[in-house]
């Protein structure tokens, strides 16, 4: 069970995200072919299972409410981003991390 802090915490991430596009907390989203790949989104799967496991809370293909980015996985218990990253080049990576609020670490997973 979260504490009241937890809760908190949690709201205030979800309150940069835009409210329309991100109610499903703790379902694994995909972004759909041929803008995903097989071996992306099974990344992203492990990454949610490993979160789950260690009684994390997340939102994926998350939208934020500037409308700028969206972002593979935010774990909203501690405030990560998660973007995968197997075949998108470091430039890619670097222009969606611009557009990401700067309350978040971006955590980057090829592997």
């Amino acid at each position: 069970m979260l504490t009241r802090n937890q809760i908190l915490q949690e709201q205030e991430v979800l309150r940069l995200l835009d409210s329309c596009r991100n109610k499903d907390i703790n379902c694994l989203k995909g972004s759909g072919y041929p803008a995903e790949t097989d071996a992306h989104y099974l990344m992203k799967a492990k990454i949610c299972k490993d979160l789950l496991n260690q009684g994390h809370r997340f939102v994926t293909e998350a939208k934020f409410a500037n409308g700028l980015g969206r972002a593979d996985i935010i774990d909203i218990t501690d405030g990560l981003i998660y973007e995968v990253v197997c075949s998108e080049k470091e430039e890619s990576l670097i222009k969606k991390k611009a557009k990401y609020p700067l309350d978040f670490e971006v955590v980057r997973v090829d592997k």
